[in-house]
């Protein structure tokens, strides 16, 4: 029974699936032969056409030289189908034809895969609006026979204003471009406070990455470290007192930031600046206060700036590994102990 079963099945299976390829067969055959040779339908069929000889090409400059074809039969089918459609947007109740805006995309698609004018997808993002807006107002120039003709004053309008907004869109996009190349290379611009902002809105307000300047100031405690080291303590007294000059200053800023970045400068780390500052104790005539401060010397939104400091002091200690034992007999050798304060932001 099994057997009988299963022979009736298929039989009955591959009887209705003949029939199904004979009625889809017929369909298909009414359809082209209805076909009007200047329609939509015959642009999308030798779109796919070309499409299909791009798959087949092996040369490089053939298959890029039929796309040219296949996207364009692509884009005239898409457009002259969906030419005149409009949807209403919800709320306003406004009436937008979105055929050219399909068109405009198929277009920078186009022009994006065969690199030409446009390279990467921000460019393909930006141009897209002024690309549908020649979609949009090209029919304003054909007349019916496909003649050429001169929009009245009305179209003429109607085309200055179409433009501009084509032009509005695309500069906003540009600027979000900008926006996100600026955070980019200055990723401490996100630390400001962008409420006051008409432009730029903070999308997720957590994201707040750390400020360069502690890394900064941690590598500025280390070289002074180094450079104390070893010295006695009028020698220590005398580079510290040097710091105050400018030049000193430079030079210690030149090795930090060789130290922290190598080679590798961010363009970041150029709008900070590391300044130094040493005066005597007022408490201890043996000690020296330094202050390291980082400065930065980029956009904020705060009026006095920004501006991070380390708080250390230098004391005068005795020198733990003496060279001889004569010497530590003879007399007792003085050097310098640095010993800073966690760094904390002050308004400059």
């Amino acid at each position: 029974m099994d057997t009988i079963t299963r022979f009736l099945l298929d039989f009955f299976l591959v009887r209705n699936f003949s029939k199904f390829v004979r009625n889809r067969a017929q369909q298909l055959q009414t359809w082209l032969s209805n076909l009007k040779p200047f329609s939509w339908e015959v642009s999308l069929m030798l779109s796919l056409l070309s499409w299909f000889v791009v798959l087949i090409l092996q040369e490089i400059y053939l298959k890029k030289f039929v796309s040219i074809f296949a996207w364009g039969f692509l884009i005239i089918g898409v457009d002259w189908a969906l030419f005149g459609r409009t949807i209403t947007i919800p709320l306003v109740g406004f009436r937008l034809r979105y055929a050219p805006w399909i068109a405009g995309a198929i277009a920078c698609i186009a022009l994006l895969t065969n690199d030409f004018i446009i390279t990467d997808w921000r460019g393909a993002l930006v141009s897209w609006p002024i690309v549908s807006a020649a979609f949009a107002g090209y029919s304003r120039f054909i007349a019916s026979g496909f003649k050429w003709r001169l929009p009245d004053s009305t179209g003429r309008q109607d085309l200055v204003l179409l433009f501009l907004f084509a032009g509005l869109l695309s500069c906003w996009f540009q600027f979000h471009f900008m926006i996100q190349d600026i955070l980019r290379l200055y990723p401490y611009l996100l630390t400001n406070d962008f409420d006051r902002s008409l432009f730029v809105v903070r999308l997720n307000p957590d994201r707040k990455p750390t400020s360069p300047a502690y890394p900064l100031l941690e590598v500025a405690e280390q070289v002074v470290r180094e450079e104390l080291t070893g010295k006695t303590w009028e020698e220590a007294s005398t580079w510290l007192n040097s710091l105050n000059e400018s030049d000193t200053q430079a030079e210690l800023s030149r090795q930090i930031v060789t130290q922290l970045y190598g080679d590798r400068l961010p363009r970041e780390q150029q709008l900070w600046q590391i300044t130094t500052e040493t005066s005597q104790a007022a408490t201890n005539s043996s000690s020296i206060d330094l202050t390291l401060r980082a400065l930065w010397q980029g956009a904020s939104s705060r009026p006095d700036g920004y501006a991070v400091k380390r708080s250390c002091t230098v004391q005068r200690s005795a020198l733990s590994t003496p060279q001889t034992f004569a010497d530590l007999q003879a007399q007792t050798q003085f050097g310098a102990q640095l010993t800073c304060q966690p760094a904390q932001e002050e308004q400059a």
